[in-house]
């Protein structure tokens, strides 16, 4: 048996010291820049030295820039919706039906994960050119939908998997159809599995960069990531107390969602890792 000796403990401790600051000093130091007058922000003071909520009032209080937060919040919301429905279609299919292609169409999704989001980009801007969906929300939605599907697809099936075939064998002799069961029987038990994907989707949309700067141009429709870039990082000066303040707000909505779905969220994962 492994026994703890105080050279392991320290050893152990140590380490968890340094991940928490290489996690958590980024954190800190972007909070502490945003509490920094404009004339301190290039000064070393770590939480030393005045402060001030200018920074933040003044992007809580920028129309523009509150309008970015709800474009990414309708995206966000929006393609997170979507990506938890198809992952749900397409996850409990792979799980409980036997059909010729089914696992060289599960090997596929798998496999379009090896592939870099920015070279995909250029098929997914030519396909929304031809389409007429490009500087629309819907470019954005639908491509983060086919990121989130693989993943979403992949962990919801094994969540599925462990669903008694017994209980959809009783509602399809109970006179019930596939729809019926998916929303009666299917779903309220994978509930933590759906929350899952749906916080993943979420999190992924409302982090991205790339694609929301080069499938939406129009600023009136640009979500938060893209919209604090063009409007704070310039090549002849950086406001980075904006920039900070402003990323302090987009964090918020993400801490909420997780603070409060986080028991879902674990159950979710750790369920879905069983395998068949």
């Amino acid at each position: 048996m492994f026994r703890k000796t105080i050279g392991f403990r320290i050893f152990f401790w140590v380490c968890m010291a340094g991940i928490s600051i290489f996690v958590f000093f980024p954190l800190l130091w972007m909070i502490n820049t945003a509490l920094k007058p404009t004339s301190d922000t290039y000064s070393l003071a770590f939480f030393t030295g005045p402060k001030t909520m200018d920074n933040i009032m003044h992007i809580v209080t920028d129309q523009k820039i509150m309008g970015y937060l709800k474009n990414s919040l309708i995206v966000s919301l929006g393609s997170s919706l979507m990506a938890t429905l198809v992952c749900g279609l397409a996850g409990y299919s792979f799980s409980k039906f036997r059909y010729r292609g089914r696992k060289f169409v599960m090997g596929m999704f798998m496999m379009s994960q090896a592939f870099p989001h920015a070279i995909l980009l250029l098929s997914i801007y030519t396909i929304m050119q031809k389409t007429g969906l490009l500087g629309s929300y819907w470019a954005l939605l639908i491509s983060y939908v086919v990121f989130t599907l693989p993943i979403g697809t992949w962990t919801l099936k094994g969540y599925f998997d462990q669903i008694p075939d017994s209980l959809i064998e009783s509602a399809k002799i109970d006179g019930a159809n596939h729809l019926q069961i998916m929303g009666k029987v299917v779903l309220p038990l994978a509930v933590p599995g759906m929350i899952t994907i749906a916080i993943y989707g979420f999190v992924w949309s409302w982090n991205d960069l790339l694609y929301s700067m080069t499938l939406v141009t129009d600023n009136a429709k640009r979500t938060l990531a893209s919209g604090l870039v063009m409007t704070f990082l310039g090549m002849g000066s950086t406001n980075w107390g904006y920039m900070m303040a402003a990323s302090i707000v987009a964090v918020i909505p993400v801490t909420i969602i997780f603070i409060c779905l986080q028991r879902y969220f674990i159950q979710g994962m750790t369920s879905g890792a069983v395998k068949e």
